[in-house]
């Protein structure tokens, strides 16, 4: 009895780690977000968000992931920070990817901590290539395309880590929001990397938020859902899908890159209803 139990459970860890193998190197897909003017108060443009990209590849050049986002047709591609990781320094594959981006829509995009994290030479390089390609980086900034705002928060490596890891982080608050970015404009669609902030983010007045960061929970449970965020906590509040805080409503990107089980690789489709 003792043997075949073993057994068995050599054969399910053999499964598992096959079907892992497969999900971190060829799975990519695509979720999609309806948002009605009933909900919003205004007609969302189509968007594609493209989160947490940091050294995943999806073919040569990532023409799996620049295919992905063409078929989706956005009117823009979100691009929610973590584009690279921290200790990158070959940004061949972040260059194709803009490249082939660049042909199919506008690009908006803010830092996450990778790029926080980078040194002043990583951030210059990456800084070219987003001039080069056209992408809008909003630092801190609010800007209007057509009826809609796009306000783009960049938040500080301490809400992200301190000196003693992950404990007693800096919170952001509804008043830091509003010192950095002004009053919350009608019509507000808030990018910001992190989504553990979410109730602050709802306070400034955000129609709709996008974010990304933790990584859909890294481990997908059964009816539990994410399992781990990147700050080390079990069970983040916020870790993949939509959520409805008020009249706000927050959308996160499971993203693309990192090791993840039962949580393959996404780009994120938000649409208008009608």
């Amino acid at each position: 009895m003792k043997k075949t139990a073993l057994r068995i459970l050599g054969v399910c860890a053999a499964a598992l780690a096959g079907y892992a193998l497969v999900e971190n190197h060829l799975l990519l897909r695509t979720a999609y977000n309806p948002l009605s003017t009933a909900e919003t108060g205004f007609r969302v443009p189509r968007m594609v968000m493209v989160s947490d990209v940091h050294k995943r590849q999806f073919g040569k050049g990532q023409h799996r992931l620049i295919a992905a986002v063409a078929k989706a047709r956005p009117e823009y591609i979100i691009l929610t920070g973590d584009l690279i990781s921290r200790n990158v320094t070959d940004f061949a594959d972040t260059e194709a990817l803009l490249r082939g981006l660049a042909d199919i829509a506008p690009m908006l995009m803010v830092w996450g901590n990778h790029e926080l994290d980078c040194s002043e030479a990583q951030r210059d390089a990456l800084r070219k290539l987003l001039q080069t390609y056209h992408v809008r980086l909003l630092e801190n900034e609010i800007i209007q395309l057509g009826d809609v705002h796009f306000a783009g928060l960049t938040l500080e490596k301490a809400n992200y880590r301190n000196g003693s890891g992950f404990r007693h982080l800096k919170r952001c608050t509804t008043e830091e929001i509003q010192a950095l970015l002004g009053p919350c404009p009608q019509h507000t669609i808030l990018l910001a990397h992190n989504p553990l902030y979410a109730e602050a983010y709802a306070a400034w007045g955000a129609d709709v938020v996008l974010s990304g960061h933790v990584h859909g929970g890294i481990v997908r449970l059964p009816l539990v859902g994410g399992l781990l965020s990147p700050e080390r906590k079990f069970f983040p509040a916020f870790a993949k899908g939509r959520y409805n805080l008020g009249k706000t409503i927050l959308i996160v990107s499971g993203g693309l890159g990192k090791f993840r089980l039962l949580n393959p690789a996404e780009i994120r489709c938000i649409f208008p209803l009608n």
